[in-house]
């Protein structure tokens, strides 16, 4: 019998862009489709002031020509690669011995850019799976113009589903993290089991689900253990616990009922679970909704498509309005516009959700009306700070207070140890990491994959490091 093995396409060594692939026999499995961070090229975000972008029209010829994804040409809508050559894209990964699967499908564990930004360009006839609340959002996106269309088919799969795919199985477990619908996966082949964690965090608004994937973790038992390091650092013991989900929203709430001007909210459209608690403060705190027009059109179209995490909640009733200056030609507008002129005119009676591209708009509505420097700007995870150049010089020319009340979406180092030492996998592998060696694994053994290697899951069992930490 032909046993499992992972290949690491990425994800070591860096934040973001994990691309590992699970192969038994004539079947496999690629998990997630990101870029890393730190890669020549980031795929642009709507959300932040302009990257390094990848040239329109030739963006997967330059991620593969840059090693910047999986050498793996059946992943890939031909019509989009432009004849490229895959003896050229081999030998930019110098020439390494990929295993040949007669099926190859993609679990997308969530919808962060650096596990997601391929998606756009995946072969017609890849199999993809993703949770329902990840598919959802990921309408809403393309809808908002925060990431392009895939032509191939998605399967959404459901909480705690399993899905055989005659090798393996795969089970989805819904984490949690600052992207709504993230989950992560445990494939279990007979003889071995792989949990993978995705992106997840022990101080958000779920740590259940963290305790729940622990528990089915240690029913099964786990071989190996991969896991995200994001907040590793070279000493991770200096590194400061942040906020709990709770927090920031009790924090904003006092912010919101005290101000006394307009309420510019900062956020990540990704994380719909927040904004609608945000929507829900607002207008406990009798403030109408305003938006960004691409960020209206992810909050209808997710919304619309259903969010089993939002079943039930306020915030699905509360009415939106569109600025008008935020709405492009050629868009469709899900709510009714309100001008820049209106709300100058009354500011106290608006929370509006914005977007950094359109910092402009703040000399209009700080300058026309009244109620002059009493206006408060909320930063909340996302990813042009506060502290930007930018934005500061806006806050200070119009005497806006600016208040930065983040949680983040990565777990801190010890709940990382914890997670580790109470699964007690066999072997476990850091990713999404800077610094994998400073994970306290509390004698449990860990492993770690050089990029592009292919090793079999005995293998990492009786090659993992010799020595136990902790």
């Amino acid at each position: 019998m032909l046993e499992g093995q992972l290949t690491f396409f990425g994800g070591v060594g860096k934040s973001g862009g994990v691309q590992v692939l699970y192969g038994k026999g004539k079947q496999a499995l690629l998990f997630d489709f990101g870029v890393e961070h730190s890669c020549l090229l980031f795929p642009t975000q709507v959300t932040l002031y302009e990257p390094v972008n990848a040239t329109p029209g030739r963006e997967l010829r330059q991620f593969l020509l840059g090693g910047m994804t999986a050498p793996l040409m059946e992943l890939y809508d031909p019509e989009q690669m432009q004849g490229i050559d895959p003896a050229v894209v081999r030998r930019v990964w110098g020439g390494l011995q990929i295993p040949e699967y007669e099926q190859i499908r993609l679990y997308v564990g969530h919808m962060h850019t650096d596990h997601m930004a391929l998606l756009p360009y995946a072969h017609p006839d890849l199999p993809v799976y993703m949770s329902h609340d990840s598919h959802s959002l990921y309408r809403g996106m393309v809808a908002g113009g925060h990431s392009l269309d895939t032509k191939a088919g998605i399967t959404v799969c459901d909480d705690l589903g399993i899905i055989d795919f005659g090798e393996f199985t795969m089970q989805v477990i819904e984490m949690d993290h600052n992207a709504t619908g993230v989950s992560g996966i445990i494939i279990d082949d007979g003889t071995y089991r792989i949990a993978y964690t995705g992106d997840w965090r022990r101080h958000g608004k779920h740590p259940d689900r963290i305790e729940r994937f622990i528990e089915l973790c240690r029913s099964k038992p786990i071989d190996v253990l991969i896991t995200e390091g994001t907040r590793l650092t070279a000493d991770p013991s200096t590194v400061a616990h942040q906020m709990t989900e709770e927090e920031v929203l009790s924090s904003c709430s006092e912010l919101i009922g005290r101000a006394e001007g307009l309420v510019y909210l900062q956020m990540s459209p990704r994380d719909l679970e927040r904004m609608a608690d945000m929507i829900s403060i607002a207008t406990r705190h009798g403030r109408n909704i305003l938006m960004e027009a691409s960020l209206a059109a992810i909050w209808h179209t997710a919304t619309r498509e259903g969010l089993r995490i939002l079943e039930g909640h306020p915030a699905l009733e509360v009415p939106v309005q569109i600025v008008d200056a935020t709405v492009t030609g050629g868009n469709a507008v899900p709510y009714d516009i309100i001008t820049v002129d209106e709300v100058a005119k009354r500011k106290n009676e608006y929370l509006y959700f914005y977007k950094f591209p359109d910092l402009a708009h703040i000399i209009e509505l700080e300058t026309l009306g009244g109620l002059q420097g009493r206006s408060i700007f909320i930063q909340s995870d996302y990813s042009v700070k506060i502290d930007n150049a930018s934005v500061a010089k806006f806050l200070k020319a119009y005497g806006i207070a600016g208040h930065s009340l983040s949680s983040g979406g990565h777990a801190h180092p010890e709940a990382l140890t914890g997670l580790v030492e109470r699964i007690a996998p066999k072997a476990v592998i850091t990713l999404h990491s800077r610094y994998p060696e400073s994970q306290t694994a509390r004698g449990v053994k860990p492993y770690y994959p050089v990029k592009g290697e292919t090793v079999s899951v005995s293998s990492i069992l009786n090659r993992a490091a010799s020595s136990v930490q902790g």
